[in-house]
């Protein structure tokens, strides 16, 4: 929250001066924090925007860029696992995932799609490895999610012109 406090005085002092007008003032400020990027998982992989089009045999799904049309990521089950905290499964925008993507992982369809697989993953890993979410078979994972509906297809990863 001091954070984002001081962003605001910031842009106003930029604004001011770029203006030119020192009477300029902030009538109805934010009452929440008004932060985008804040943190996220080191996981033992991070996605990134090189990764654009590649499949993974890890991939707990699908995720497209929602500003432009084509780009399709697979986002890799190593992405939700923490390193440090063998039961530690995240989502969303906490992903690991690097600032080159990070747009897309906090947009909806990102946060349901990696919601959905964490939460599955937590199940599992909670009744098959006693929490250990590093330890649960992928494969079964991946078989679990695909019966829920999740497009795993290698094929639609690819771009659309190969």
């Amino acid at each position: 929250v001091i954070e984002s406090r001081r962003g605001i005085r910031q842009r106003l002092q930029r604004h001011r001066s770029e203006c030119g007008e020192e009477n300029i003032q902030i009538i109805n400020p934010p009452t929440i924090p008004c932060l985008r990027m804040t943190r996220r998982l080191v996981g033992s992989f991070s996605l990134g925007w090189g990764h654009v089009h590649q499949w993974f045999g890890d991939a707990v799904g699908l995720t497209g860029d929602w500003r432009e049309a084509g780009p399709v990521f697979a986002v890799p089950y190593r992405t939700l696992t923490g390193v440090a905290n063998r039961n530690l499964l995240c989502a969303g925008r906490c992903m690991s995932a690097d600032k080159t993507v990070w747009d897309l992982t906090r947009a909806i369809p990102t946060c349901v799609l990696t919601g959905s697989a964490a939460g599955t993953a937590a199940a599992m890993s909670a009744g098959e490895t006693n929490g250990d979410a590093q330890a649960l078979c992928v494969e079964r994972l991946q078989s679990l999610l695909h019966e829920q509906g999740c497009l795993l297809d290698p094929e639609l990863v690819k771009p659309l012109d190969a």
